[in-house]
C-alpha cells in the first residue's frame, strides 16, 4: 500500500502537469528565458539584460543544450521529469540504512507528502530551481554515504545550474575539509565546460557579463522576495544594500564556522544533513532574489530533519518541522485571495529561521552533551 501511495504522490501530479504543459507549453512557463539564452549563445550575442532576464552563469548553456535541441513539448516534459526524478532518487537514497537494505517506504511516502506541495510551483513553471534542488539533495546523499566524487559532481552541477551553488560548495568545504581538491577539480571542469561550446573570447566576455549581472541582482529592490528582507518589509522595515551585504557575508561566515566546528565532528548521516540544512537555509534567507518557489530547495532538508528527529525520539521537534514545512506550501495558498503572494514573502523566511534555529540548537546540544548522555541518532529510515 505504501509503495502504491508513494508512486501516486509523485506520478499523479506530474502527469497532470504534463497534460497542462502539452496543451499550452507557453503558459506559466519560464523556460522561454532558457531557450532565448540558447539562441543568443548560438548567435554569439550577449546573454544578459538585467535581473529579469538570464541570471545564470554560462555553465547553464551546455547543461540546457540537450533540451533545447529537442522538440519543444518533449523538452518541456523531460525538463520537469528529470528534476522530479532527481528529487525522488535523492530522498529515497537518504532513507536507506545501508547499501544492502531497502529504503523505508513508509518514511519516503510521508516525507513526499510533506515535501511535494512545495515543489509543484517550480515543476509547473519549469524553473531551474527544481534541478538545483535535486543536485543539492543528491550531493547530500553522496556526503552521507561517503561517495565523495558523487557529492563533488552534484555540487559542481549545482553551481553550473545556478551560481548560488557556490554557497553550498563553501559550506561543504567547511564541513568536509578533505574535499577541497575534489571540489577544486569539479569547479574547474564545470567553469571550463562552456569553452567547449563557443569561442574563448566570447565565453570569457559572457563570464564578465554574468558577474556584472549578478552584481545587479544583489541589489534588486523593485520586488518583494521571500528572503530576510521580505520578512523585514512585512514588519515595516528593511535592510539597505550595504547592510544587506554585510548581513549576508556575516551569516555566511558564521555558518561556515558552525559547519567546521559543530557539523564536521558529527556522525556521517547527521553531518550531511547539517550541511544540507545550513546551505539551503542560508540560500532561502540571504539570496536577495529568492522567490517562494525557491523553497523547493529547502523543503527536502526540512523533511529529512523532521524524520531524523522522529527516529531519534524528538517527536515534538519532528512535528514542529512537519507543520512548518506544510505551512510553507499551504498557508500562502489558503490566504492568497486576501493577501496575494505577500504571505510567502514573510511566512516562508520566518519558517526557515525557525527550522535553522531548531537544527542548530540540536546540533549544539549534541556536540556539548557528555559522552554517556550524547544523542545517538539511528540512521535515517
Amino acid at each position: 500500500m505504501w509503495r502504491w501511495l508513494a508512486c501516486a504522490l509523485w506520478l499523479v501530479p506530474l502527469v497532470a502537469i504534463t497534460i497542462v504543459v502539452v496543451m499550452d507549453p507557453s503558459r506559466h512557463n519560464i523556460t522561454s528565458h532558457y531557450h532565448k539564452a540558447m539562441e543568443d549563445w548560438q548567435q554569439r550575442q550577449n546573454l544578459y539584460s538585467g535581473p529579469r532576464g538570464m541570471n545564470y552563469l554560462p555553465t547553464f548553456i551546455p547543461l540546457f543544450a540537450p533540451y533545447h535541441a529537442m522538440p519543444w513539448r518533449v523538452a518541456e516534459i523531460l525538463w520537469r521529469w528529470t528534476a522530479a526524478a532527481g528529487l525522488a532518487i535523492g530522498l529515497h537514497g537518504l532513507l536507506r540504512r545501508d547499501d544492502r537494505s531497502p529504503a523505508n517506504v513508509k518514511a519516503f511516502t510521508v516525507l513526499s507528502l510533506l515535501m511535494l506541495p512545495l515543489c509543484f510551483g517550480a515543476f509547473r513553471n519549469g524553473q531551474a530551481n527544481a534541478h538545483f534542488a535535486a543536485a543539492f539533495l543528491l550531493a547530500a546523499l553522496g556526503l552521507a554515504t561517503e561517495r565523495w566524487w558523487m557529492a563533488t559532481i552534484f555540487l559542481s552541477l549545482a553551481v553550473g545550474i545556478k551560481p548560488l551553488g557556490i554557497a553550498g560548495v563553501g559550506l561543504a568545504f567547511a564541513a568536509y575539509p578533505r574535499l577541497w581538491w575534489r571540489l577544486a577539480v569539479g569547479l574547474a571542469v564545470m567553469l571550463g565546460l562552456p569553452f567547449l561550446f563557443g569561442p574563448p573570447s566570447f565565453v570569457a566576455d559572457q563570464y564578465v557579463e554574468a558577474f556584472n549581472n549578478l552584481r545587479q541582482c544583489a541589489v534588486e529592490n523593485e520586488r518583494w522576495f521571500a528572503d530576510i528582507n521580505g520578512l523585514l518589509r512585512t514588519l515595516g522595515t528593511r535592510l539597505d544594500d550595504r547592510a544587506s551585504l554585510f548581513v549576508r557575508v556575516a551569516a555566511a561566515g558564521l555558518l561556515a564556522l558552525f559547519c567546521f566546528t559543530r557539523v564536521r565532528p558529527l556522525p556521517q548521516q547527521e553531518r550531511a544533513l547539517g550541511w544540507f540544512a545550513a546551505s539551503t537555509g542560508f540560500l532561502m534567507l540571504f539570496n536577495p532574489m529568492n522567490e517562494s518557489n525557491s523553497y523547493i530547495i529547502f523543503g527536502p532538508a526540512v523533511a529529512l530533519w523532521a524524520w531524523h528527529f522522529f527516529e531519534s525520539g524528538h517527536r515534538s521537534l519532528a512535528m514542529t518541522l512537519a507543520i512548518a514545512l506544510a505551512s510553507m506550501s499551504m498557508l500562502p495558498l489558503l490566504l492568497r485571495p486576501w493577501f496575494n503572494s505577500q504571505v510567502a514573502t514573510a511566512w516562508n523566511p520566518a519558517m526557515a529561521i525557525l527550522v535553522l534555529v531548531i537544527v542548530i540548537w540540536q546540533i549544539f546540544r549534541h556536540a556539548s552533551a557528555e559522552p554517556s548522555r550524547a544523542i545517538q541518532p539511528r540512521p535515517l529510515g
